[in-house]
Formats: C-alpha cells, structure tokens, sequence
C-alpha cells in the first residue's frame, strides 16, 4: 500500500477545491461556528447498527433484534446526545424522536431491511484498503453483508437526496472536464470504488464473489402528525445501489481519482477552473473570509 493512502473524503475536499484542501487538511485551519449536531447523531445511529450486527447471529429472530436496536439507541443516544448542540429542549426532543423513529423502521420485525442486515453482516466499521497505478486508496465500510453470490457493501446515511444515481452519472464526466461542478457526487463514485476494491483485499472475500455498493438513507422519508398529547413521527429508509454505475463509468471514476490524488500528493492547490469553483463552491465555503484567491477576485472587481 502506497504510504500516501487517501480516503474518498479527502479526494472530494480537493475535487471540491484545492485551496479547501489546503486549508483544511495541510494547513490544518479550524474552521469557525462547526456544529457537532449531526456528527453525533450519525455516531448515534452508525455505533447503534454497528452494535446489533456484532450481537446478531444468523438464526436470530425478528423480534430479538428489533429489541436489541431499541435498547441499543437509548444507550448511544444517553452518550451521545450533547444538550448544548440544540437550539432547545424541544429541539432536542423531536430530534430524539426522529432518530429513533428511523431505527424502528429500519428494524421493524416485519420486513425492516435493518433485520438482514443484521443477520448476513459478517463485518462491520471495517477498515480497507487497495491500491492501483500506485495511487493508494483507504476508508472504513459501514457493513458487509454475506449475499448468495458474494458481499454487499453498506454505507449508512442520514438520506441519499443528492446522492449519485443513475440519472445524474453523466455529471461525473461534466465534472472532470470542467464543465460542471460536482464533488458531492464525485465523491460518493470515490466511495464507490474505494470500497468494492478495497473488500476484494479482505479475507472474507473469495475469487470470482460478485461485490456490490449502496448507500442507505436512514430518513429518506419522514412526515410527521399532530396528536392530542404532542406529535408522531414516522421514518422510512430504502438503499441507493451504484454499483452498476461503477461499472458503467469506471474509466471516469478513475480518471477523477488520478486527478485527485495526484493533486493532493504533488500539492497543487490553485482552484481551476476557478470560474466554476468560485461560482459553486465559495458561497457555502467556511473559509470564505480569509481564502486568498476569493479575495483577489473581490479586489480585482
């Protein structure tokens, strides 16, 4: 393995923007005013299914694992629910409820994806790892499900709005030659094939097994009801597979990562093109305020 490995996370910070990387990674700048909230709640949910997989055997029934999940939720969210992250009380309440009803659909006895996910998981919070033209690729796998003609690779999500499909893989291309800009969808095909090589390199994994990859929103769908002594709510949560994506755009996906990687390893952090950059990514940017090439632009006008 390469000693300058990279995870899909910091490719997509420098497809984002190169001085984003810069600032963020090399220069290691604290950004201002960054929340915990929604971090939290992912290590609320993810320690939640990572922990019921771990305790599930095969033969487990329905009932014993939905069980399993809701006393697991109340214990992670005891430790890691922060008050202070909240506007209010309240806010933290409907946030409670809206987490936990998003664990109780997806380990609903009766039919909850979450109870074969529990049952066929084999590995869970894995950590892998490939390589290709010496450029190294690591990150961690949610969970890998046993499947009846391989592995399924799981990576759990809030939701998938945004999240590359089908009808939006043709931006993959539009980004790379610099004609659209699209890093969250770049880097979800960085995690893509991030993870279906890197569980080749595992040993659970067996010559000729068929490998697949989704996404899995949580809270895909949520709606919320009025009652007499408060409110209900109710959550829904379905996958978003890319593997055939992956296979169909596999030389573009590369070819991104190529770019990516080579930018980061040899430094190179000057936004381009810049028009583009500035036009998409500078409004939401946490470093807007103090980024050089911004402000040159501002002085420029």
């Amino acid at each position: 393995m390469s000693e300058r490995a990279l995870s899909p996370s910091r490719l997509a910070t420098y497809a984002t923007c190169p001085r984003l990387y810069d600032y963020s990674y090399d220069q290691d700048i604290t950004a201002p005013d960054r929340t915990e909230l929604y971090l939290n709640q992912g290590i609320i949910y993810h320690e939640t299914i990572e922990d019921v997989c771990d305790a599930t055997d095969s033969d487990d029934d329905a009932e014993t694992i939905h069980e399993r999940a809701m006393e697991t939720f109340e214990v992670k969210w005891e430790q890691q629910s922060n008050r202070d992250d909240y506007a209010s009380e309240a806010h933290q309440r409907y946030q409670r409820a809206e987490n936990r009803a998003a664990l109780e659909a997806f380990f609903d006895p009766d039919g909850g994806d979450g109870i074969d996910h529990a049952r066929r998981s084999i590995a869970t919070e894995c950590w892998v790892e490939c390589e290709r033209d010496g450029r190294g690729l690591h990150g961690k796998v949610d969970n890998v499900l046993r499947t009846a003609d391989g592995l399924h690779v799981i990576d759990y999500k809030r939701n998938t709005r945004g999240v590359l499909s089908s009808g939006t893989a043709d931006y993959l291309a539009d980004h790379l030659a610099g004609d659209a800009h699209e890093p969250k969808r770049v880097r979800n095909a960085f995690q893509t094939a991030t993870y279906i090589e890197g569980v080749k390199n595992e040993p659970f994994y067996e010559p000729g097994m068929a490998v697949r990859f989704s996404f899995y929103g949580l809270l895909n769908h949520t709606s919320f009801e009025s009652t007499p002594t408060g409110y209900s709510i109710s959550a829904r949560g379905y996958p978003r597979e890319t593997t055939e994506i992956y296979e169909e755009y596999h030389d573009t996906i590369w070819t991104l990562i190529r770019e990516a990687h080579d930018g980061i390893t040899g430094r190179a952090y000057t936004p381009e093109p810049f028009g583009l950059i500035s036009d998409e990514a500078c409004p939401d940017c946490e470093y807007r305020e103090m980024c050089a090439d911004r402000l040159a632009t501002e002085v420029r006008r």
